[in-house]
């Protein structure tokens, strides 16, 4: 009854109402069958679905209000976070002004990495194996923030300024500002892409240790008490993207190279996760990694190909990370080595299926890697 009412009450409102209004969206489902060295495991997934409303109106003299709300949600039944989480606004949401003078927005807003970049990660995925997700990492949305593009001057070049602010100065928080600058070109196919982010410090959750060492997340030692205070991050994270390549003629080749240093966030949690096993790391950097002042640094590399022969696209992608430099001592076994081999298949304009398998060679004792094999269908509308 509800639910017929409802669509009474949506036919009877003006068309106009919804003349400046476009529903658009991606559905995306895949199985998958994961080995992570310890457990093998068969899922069904969602892989980022999404459902977004934009719009915009004229205010005359060649200035326009924009805007965007956009959604992430899971198809698989299973509770879930972040963007992801069914939450209204979870993804690229905004209001803003466009002109001439280029684009303004504030909101929940893609930033550069995660609008413009991100070419060489051709993949749909869940596990970590079957796509770029660690090398990816920082290619998010910035909530609380506002992001300025520069309009289109010269054919094919972009620009633009985010800065995302902190709402919990003063209050323990592993919150940073973040300053965003983006730049790219394109012209006959070739492209070139950077970005460089900056994170300002932070108050990391760390437990300082009464003999002076500490634990991260406020976590407690075997042999050691921890106090429950947090301890001001001293380590401010700066991270640069590179990405070049060729999109043109049915062929795709896109390399990436990024390297950041400050504390031990910017490798990335996944990426944490594969290598935190390792005697070398626990023995070398156990306290430093876990330490606010701790200087790490990371780089790594992306090389992509694709070739399209009518509906079928081929792709393979070779991604390598460095051993993780904490206070200039590089951790042996800390780097890892992945690739991912597979194809898509369109079987019309909007519905695409695909198939991978992909692998991430990590070294150490106690380290595993992780394998897996997954099938995909993309539905965009």
């Amino acid at each position: 009854m509800k639910k017929s009412l409802i669509a009474l009450l949506v036919a009877t409102l003006p068309a106009a109402a919804f003349a400046d209004v476009t529903i658009y969206g991606k559905i995306k489902g895949g199985v998958e069958y994961v080995d992570n060295g310890s457990t093998k495991q068969t899922n069904v997934d969602d892989l980022g679905s999404r459902i977004g409303f934009k719009g915009s109106e004229d205010l005359g003299n060649g200035l326009k209000t924009i805007w965007q709300v956009e959604t992430g949600f899971g198809i698989d039944g299973q509770s879930r976070t972040g963007s992801s989480s069914g939450t209204f606004a979870s993804r690229n949401s905004f209001v803003g002004l466009q002109s001439n003078l280029g684009t303004l927005r504030l909101g929940n807003v893609s930033n550069f990495l995660d609008s413009d970049m991100g070419t060489v990660d051709t993949w749909e995925y869940s596990s970590n194996a079957l796509g770029l997700g660690i090398f990816t990492r920082d290619a998010t949305r910035l909530k609380n923030s506002v992001r300025y593009d520069l309009p289109t001057v010269v054919p094919g070049l972009t620009a633009a300024l985010q800065y995302g602010t902190k709402e919990t100065k003063g209050a323990a928080s592993t919150s940073r500002e973040t300053t965003q600058l983006g730049l790219g070109y394109e012209n006959s196919g070739f492209f070139g892409k950077y970005a460089y982010t900056h994170e300002s410090k932070a108050q990391s959750a760390v437990g300082v240790i009464t003999d002076g060492k500490t634990v991260s997340f406020g976590s407690t030692d075997a042999t050691h008490t921890a106090l429950t205070n947090l301890q001001p991050n001293d380590t401010a994270n700066d991270k640069h993207r590179l990405e070049v390549g060729y999109n043109a003629n049915n062929l795709f080749v896109g390399f990436g190279y990024q390297q950041a240093k400050g504390n031990y966030d910017v490798a990335g949690a996944d990426w944490l996760n594969l290598v935190n096993q390792n005697v070398a790391l626990s023995s070398v950097t156990n306290v430093a990694l876990a330490n606010p002042n701790s200087k790490v640094k990371t780089k790594e590399y992306a090389l992509t190909a694709a070739y399209t022969f009518g509906a079928i696209t081929p792709k393979f992608t070779y991604t390598h990370g460095d051993k993780i430099e904490v206070n200039n001592i590089k951790a042996d076994n800390t780097g890892y080595d992945q690739y991912v081999l597979g194809a898509d298949y369109a079987i019309s304009k909007r519905t695409t299926f695909g198939a991978q398998y992909g692998q991430i060679s990590v070294k150490g004792n106690g380290n595993k890697n992780l394998k897996a094999f997954g099938l995909n269908m993309i539905h965009a509308f």
